[in-house]
Parts: C-alpha cells; structure tokens; sequence
C-alpha cells in the first residue's frame, strides 16, 4: 500500500468513524428542556427533536457528506487539484520522509464512493 493510500484511510477512518460518530452520539441525546439551548450540540438536538427518524438519518448523512467534502478541498488543495483564491504556490507535504501529494484528494473521493457518502 502507497503512503498516500495509508494516510488517507487513516484519515478517512477518524473522520468518518470516531469523530463522526462522536457528533452523532452528542446529537442523539435527549433534547435539552431549555430550548434556546446553550451550545452548538444543545441547538442542534432541539432542531433534530421532531424530524422523524428518517429525517434525523438525512441529516447525518449530510454531516458525512459535508465532512468529506471539507476535507476533500484541503486534500486537493495540497495535490495541487484545487485553488482556493490567493493561494497560487505548490504544496511539499511528507509522512516518514516520503513525499505524498497528488492524489490524495483521488483517494478521499474514492473511500467516500465505495461508503456510499454521495448517495
């Protein structure tokens, strides 16, 4: 396996497992009676409250979707496949003294195609 293969799937594997997960868990939990709420998760959970359950799955399949989009433009901006404005210089990014870059962003995509996050 390439290097660029192994960091993405690490990568990939914290965002989409473990943090993911973590925000879904914060976000499943009982609402909260103050309903102004008091934090970001507070808020969220009073508006996730009365969606169905059908409704609250669309909603993290969309925290999945926009959390790999992110990480999409950064991967592709450091490949060199994307340009975000005042950004015009090439990018040297190394994992253990070897060069990765170039098709990290191909890789995120393609994780994210075979979970079915663009469905």
């Amino acid at each position: 396996m390439s290097t660029d293969i192994h960091v993405i799937e690490s990568i990939f594997s914290e965002l989409l497992g473990e943090v993911f997960e973590s925000y879904k868990k914060n976000l499943s939990k009982p609402d909260d009676a103050d309903k102004q709420g008091s934090d970001p998760y507070s808020r969220a959970r009073n508006a996730l409250r009365d969606l169905s359950t059908e409704d609250k799955q669309a909603i993290f399949d969309f925290i999945r979707l926009a959390m790999v989009d992110t990480s999409s433009v950064i991967f592709g901006t450091i490949d060199g496949s994307h340009f975000p404005e005042n950004i015009d210089r090439d990018f040297s990014l190394e994992y253990d003294g070897e060069k990765i870059h170039g098709s990290l962003q191909d890789e995120l995509i393609s994780l994210a195609e075979d979970q079915g996050v663009y469905k």
